[in-house]
């Protein structure tokens, strides 16, 4: 969809299947993407989403209300896409799932063209199905066996391999089935904090990566944006990709340097071992980061242990 017309529909299309959700579409530089496919499995309801939206919104709402009558169980298809609760941020790889309350304020954030499915489990009968202290949004765990079994069935929906019977008992044994596997598949995700979460994402690749970092171009390929966008990020901070990756390995650099121990590595090992292939070069840069040389900074260390060393048995 390119035009204010279809960015109406696409409006249109989403209050329709999913209810009071209000997009912000994609930069300016970027056409917008938006489809919405409505599927009725026996009488559950789920929508087959793509977009590049900026941003998309959901307020608070009433859970009498019938707006609000559904939990969003989601499976992220394609791309990546953060999930913003206010106090707290996790984020959708492909393959992640996650069940989110319509009743609560929450913002979803494609980083880039995303697609995903969303089954629509009815309020009346997941709340009685789950515990009273049971957690009703977050990320699940896909990689526990009631997990796996979860994320199978997600799958077989998505191929459309499950769309053949029409009939609601169907439907609602098949949501059954769903609500069931839900409490043990919660897991205490690691939050992301408030904020930009393309950089953030950015730099968890980097820091995975090291001391092999990634491309500009790579990095921006497993985010699924554009390098402009990914530049954009860091140029917020008057940074870049670069010197990020740069600093990013002399900290690591760093931390063997101080290493005092027998098993310490020589200086050009380490600088080697994380990617700088030019001992000088190294030095430079080093220097010029933390005042000193590698070698003075190694020295130092060692004066400290024995300074240290010296007080606990003068």
């Amino acid at each position: 969809m390119h035009t204010s017309r279809d960015f109406e529909r696409w409006n249109h299309n989403v209050h329709s299947v999913c209810g009071r959700f209000e997009t912000r579409p994609a930069w300016h530089d970027a056409a917008f993407v938006g489809e919405i496919e409505r599927i009725d499995l026996g009488g559950l309801e789920i929508a087959d989403i793509s977009t590049n939206a900026l941003a998309i919104n959901r307020q608070r709402g009433n859970s009498a209300r019938a707006d609000d009558r559904y939990y969003f169980l989601v499976m992220q298809r394609e791309g990546v896409m953060a999930i913003d609760q206010g106090d707290r941020e996790f984020v959708l790889y492909p393959g992640d799932m996650a069940l989110l309350d319509s009743a609560q304020a929450f913002e979803m954030k494609p980083q880039g063209l995303i697609r995903q499915l969303s089954v629509h489990l009815c309020r009346d009968m997941v709340d009685p199905l789950l515990p009273v202290a049971a957690r009703r949004f977050g990320k699940l765990e896909k990689e526990s066996p009631t997990g796996h079994l979860l994320q199978g069935i997600l799958q077989q929906i998505a191929n459309g391999e499950l769309s053949s019977s029409t009939q609601n008992h169907y439907g609602s044994a098949l949501q059954n089935a769903l609500i069931a596997l839900l409490p043990p598949a919660f897991h205490d995700e690691q939050l992301l904090e408030p904020g930009r979460p393309l950089r953030r994402l950015a730099e968890k690749i980097i820091s995975e990566s090291l001391p092999n970092a990634p491309t500009p171009t790579e990095l921006a390929a497993k985010l699924n944006v554009s390098v402009r966008k990914l530049y954009r990020q860091f140029e917020i901070d008057g940074d870049s990709i670069c010197r990020y990756i740069q600093r990013q390995r002399l900290e690591r650099s760093a931390r063997e340097l101080a290493d005092t121990s027998s098993q310490a590595l020589p200086i050009t090992t380490i600088a080697y071992k994380w990617g700088f292939t030019d001992s000088a070069h190294f030095s430079r840069v080093f220097k010029h980061c933390y005042g000193v040389s590698p070698r003075a900074y190694r020295a130092d260390a060692l004066n400290r242990q024995m300074a240290g060393h010296t007080f606990l048995h003068g």
